[in-house]
């Protein structure tokens, strides 16, 4: 690039020797020309590269971030469906351990309801058992206090009264085999002997009418017990299997948000890393493009200053 400068230069020395202005003076004129069109084109040169190289700097400071940033949301994402996986997992766990808990519930439900019924059943059995023999003890009483011969009517009901009194143990065993001895002799109402037996046989009677009455008082309150522990416990089963239910329900709401959530997340997360990958090669591709463009522009700027050294070191010359 020099040699062919200078020639020019010398050429055009040649050219102008037969006019007045000497050789000399034309090529100096030239040089200096020369040097004047050099520095303008480093100049130029110089301004359209500092603008390639802001560029540069601008956009590799902007991908750089964009990978940063890039990496940032890709960890998060990451992590993200981790956490929300292991989340709808633990939920699952709990939406069948919940639902064995219900059929838990259902199952203490159910016996709870049959039990009460089998108890209930029981109860007035009992109940109407006791209230039978009762009645049948009042009608004795009254029959071998008026002295009737209606006591032969009750005569069997009596006897199914004290073997049940006996069943209960309200009544001792002598004072049944003698009630029913008298209920089984055959003395007329109407001998004194009757009116003396049958007084000993009534306060028997009474006692074990008193007997019933306090057994019946007793088997009522024990079945109020009962009933009333039971329907507690099916209301309490209830109560546990409504609020086992919503929970279900709410917890199988939760694990299909979190599956749209997750699935969102891994969708995001493909594009995260697509465009990372664009960020990533791009940033490639300029870090190369702006290290050639300045290694072309070091060397281009190298020669022109030593084109730029000759040409003065020759214009110094010729002045001289």
């Amino acid at each position: 690039m020099l040699g062919g400068r200078v020639g020019a230069v010398l050429l055009a020395g040649v050219v102008a020797h037969g006019v007045e202005v000497s050789p000399v003076e034309k090529v100096i004129d030239l040089l200096e020309d020369l040097i004047d069109e050099t520095e303008t084109e480093g100049r130029a040169e110089a301004d359209t590269y500092d603008e390639f190289a802001c560029f540069c700097k601008d956009t590799t400071l902007d991908k750089s971030e964009s990978v940063t940033g890039g990496q940032d949301n890709i960890e998060s994402l990451s992590a993200s469906i981790s956490e929300k996986t292991a989340t709808r997992n633990e939920k699952i766990d709990e939406i069948a351990s919940r639902k064995k808990r219900q059929e838990e519930l259902a199952t203490t439900l159910e016996e709870t309801k049959v039990r009460l019924e089998k108890e209930r059943a029981e109860y007035e059995a009992t109940a109407a058992d006791l209230s039978k023999a009762i009645s049948s003890l009042e009608n004795a009483m009254a029959s071998l206090s008026d002295a009737k011969p209606s006591l032969l009517s009750v005569k069997e009901e009596v006897k199914k009264s004290l073997a049940l009194a006996q069943i209960l143990g309200v009544v001792q065993e002598p004072k049944v085999k003698a009630v029913t001895a008298f209920l089984q002799s055959s003395v007329d109402p109407d001998d004194p002997e009757y009116k003396y037996h049958s007084q000993g046989i009534l306060d028997v009677l009474a006692d074990t009418l008193k007997d019933f009455n306090d057994e019946k008082k007793d088997v009522d309150t024990e079945w109020e017990k009962t009933e009333t522990a039971e329907n507690n416990l099916i209301t309490d089963t209830e109560g546990q299997m409504t609020e086992n239910k919503n929970s279900i329900e709410t917890l199988e709401g939760d694990v299909e948000t979190l599956a749209t959530e997750i699935a969102g997340h891994r969708e995001d997360l493909v594009d995260a890393e697509g465009l990372l990958k664009d960020d990533e090669l791009y940033l490639k591709d300029l870090t190369e493009r702006c290290e050639q463009r300045a290694h072309a522009y070091d060397q281009r700027s190298t020669m022109r200053a030593q084109e730029l050294e000759a040409l003065n070191t020759a214009t110094g010359i010729l002045k001289d």
